[in-house]
């Protein structure tokens, strides 16, 4: 994104999910999106995570139900409180995740960034400073929008995971392989056609046509049919709507 705002705050009133009265809400709504631990789980079955970015904890409250000792770092004040009180984690209020994980000491077994690294100014300092924050044999898990995506390719700037001008930086599947290695890592694995990607790619076709088609009956519809020809181009090409990548700190 250039370029960028000086205030990004205003493009985030609202948020993007309502934030749940209480933790049973957060559990139902967190149910549908238990498939985001089963990379983790590959790797690590328990430990100490760090999330940044969270936003209201949907990842964190199936880690800790799963078990995982949990902090995160989140900017908005509101979530923190939330998360504090609600999860019973160790939440930090912070708009600087780099210099809040430079200050700590204690290292983590997982460290998780689900579609936060495309919204930071500096993106390639936060994950220096996650890095550091791995425990040896450590996992980092980053999930970002794919932008070598059939979906970006079709839609362009009408593509709903641009988000202008909360995303500010995005790094296709290799790219972000070299950011990671190149800060000392090893690459485990990275996917674009897991659930996540298939629920983005969904909502991107969705929000499309809610814009476009002006049949309102039809506009399900036409969406529909967009996501499941994507679906078709993703099984001949890796080229979903989202990447998932694991990668290790050497033990």
């Amino acid at each position: 994104m250039s370029p960028i705002p000086d205030d990004l705050g205003p493009f985030y009133r609202g948020g993007y999910q309502t934030i749940p009265h209480n933790l049973s809400q957060l559990r139902a709504i967190a149910a549908k999106e238990r498939y985001r631990l089963d990379p983790v789980l590959r790797h690590k079955a328990s430990g100490k995570l760090l999330e940044i970015g969270p936003w209201m904890g949907i990842f964190i409250c199936n880690a800790k139900d799963a078990g995982f000792d949990v902090t995160v770092i989140e900017i908005d004040q509101t979530c923190v409180d939330f998360l504090d009180k609600t999860l019973g984690i160790t939440a930090i209020q912070s708009s600087d995740p780099a210099g809040t994980m430079n200050k700590m000491t204690e290292t983590f077994d997982v460290v998780a960034l689900w579609h936060c690294l495309e919204h930071l100014r500096e993106p390639w300092l936060v994950l220096q400073s996650a890095v550091r924050r791995l425990a040896p044999g450590g996992i980092l898990i980053v999930a970002i929008p794919n932008i070598e995506s059939y979906e970006f390719k079709v839609l362009k700037a009408a593509w709903r995971h641009i988000d202008a001008p909360r995303h500010l930086y995005f790094y296709p599947p290799d790219a972000l392989a070299r950011l990671c290695t190149g800060n000392g890592l090893v690459q485990l694995e990275s996917t674009t056609t897991d659930e996540l990607s298939k629920a983005l790619s969904l909502d991107a076709w969705l929000h499309w046509s809610a814009s476009t088609v002006k049949v309102k009956y039809l506009r399900g519809l036409v969406g529909r049919l967009g996501f499941y020809l994507s679906q078709f181009k993703a099984r001949k090409q890796p080229n979903g709507s989202g990447i998932t990548a694991v990668f290790q700190r050497r033990p």
